[in-house]
């Protein structure tokens, strides 16, 4: 690693090196010299195939944001100039460390308005970016139809041994099948439009200060085109939840109404003159997909070796699915009610 370390223009020599395994995907290390820190990640090349055109995006996004004077990331380039350094096949490169602190779950209401209010700056903010300035860096991330049938082909190769194990889960997620086309469809009549998106904004991929204020929307490897819905029912995916998608203990799991409200009352708030009217009448639709979508991701990497997202043991991913799955149906058995609390929402604006 040091021979990464050498290869960027950091202040002062690396006295300490830091592994931080919050992420999912990408390999990050916390660097210190002398009174500063900074970012080092190993990019995940069998997610993000095109490193190149992923900093591309980032380059183009932070700039954005610092045009707005407001904070973001801040790229630390090699020593020629360059977004990245390549090294045996690996890709590295570094940022600025933002001092903050990070949560992975929300027993504080009042960090819910500031969440709400970050994603929906952030939407406002790249309102007027030309989303097709931005490559793709990984197609079909939240084609939910795509999704689904990349799983019902993983069932084709999948042993029998899994599919016994897992049969409750599996019928129930080919029983979606439908679902899983509405949004998509909506997207393809061009009712619901493309945007600049986050498309990951949980709540670890947003900083926070020492008063549990938002700073600012981190882990940017997927911003491109998109629907706001994603983004919305993501956030609240892992906002409005009494655990995070990590509990094994499914009586410990179950979605928190009032902070739906919280939430979609604080976003709306900001960025109610930004999202049309199909949009809004499938928001809560939107949430209970979303979690059935990262259900399905988490059943197939399970499935398939565990080869996508990190894991501590072998069927984590499986107890992952497990969670998600579960706040999915809980969704879709109180939609009714999730509607009701925001149609009174919407009815004040």
């Amino acid at each position: 690693m040091q021979k990464i370390i050498k290869e960027f223009e950091f202040n002062g020599a690396i006295v300490e090196i830091m592994e931080n395994s919050l992420g999912l995907i990408n390999n990050t290390y916390v660097l210190r010299s002398g009174s500063e820190k900074f970012i080092l990640q190993k990019i995940n090349t069998n997610v993000f195939n095109n490193p190149i055109q992923l900093m591309e995006n980032i380059y183009l996004i932070t700039n954005h944001i610092n045009n707005l004077n407001k904070i973001s990331l801040e790229i630390i380039k090699n020593k020629q100039g360059s977004l990245l350094v390549e090294s045996d096949g690996d890709f590295w490169r570094a940022f600025k460390f933002i001092k903050s602190q990070v949560f992975l779950k929300i027993d504080d209401s009042s960090l819910i308005i500031e969440c709400a209010n970050c994603l929906a700056n952030f939407h406002k903010d790249f309102s007027v970016f030309p989303f097709k300035k931005l490559h793709t860096v990984i197609p079909n991330f939240h084609n939910t139809p795509v999704i689904f049938d990349r799983f019902k082909e993983m069932l084709l190769h999948t042993s029998e041994s899994n599919k016994i194990e897992c049969v409750s889960q599996i019928n129930y997620v080919l029983s979606k099948e439908n679902d899983c086309k509405i949004i998509h469809n909506l997207i393809l009549k061009k009712e619901i439009p493309l945007r600049v998106c986050h498309n990951d904004p949980k709540i670890s991929n947003i900083l926070f200060d020492s008063k549990k204020k938002a700073i600012c929307l981190i882990d940017l490897d997927t911003v491109m085109s998109g629907t706001i819905l994603s983004d919305i029912s993501d956030a609240i995916r892992t906002c409005c939840v009494s655990q995070s998608e990590e509990e094994i203990d499914l009586e410990k799991v179950f979605f928190k109404f009032d902070y739906f409200e919280i939430f979609i009352k604080s976003y709306l708030k900001v960025n109610y003159d930004n999202l049309n009217k199909i949009e809004l009448s499938n928001l809560v639709f939107s949430v209970e997909l979303i979690f059935l979508e990262q259900g399905i991701r988490f059943l197939s990497d399970y499935f398939n070796g565990n080869k996508y997202f990190k894991v501590n043991h072998q069927k984590h991913n499986l107890l992952r699915a497990n969670n998600q799955l579960k706040l999915s149906k809980e969704i879709r058995n109180n939609r009714s009610k999730l509607q009701k609390i925001l149609d009174n929402i919407i009815h004040n604006f």
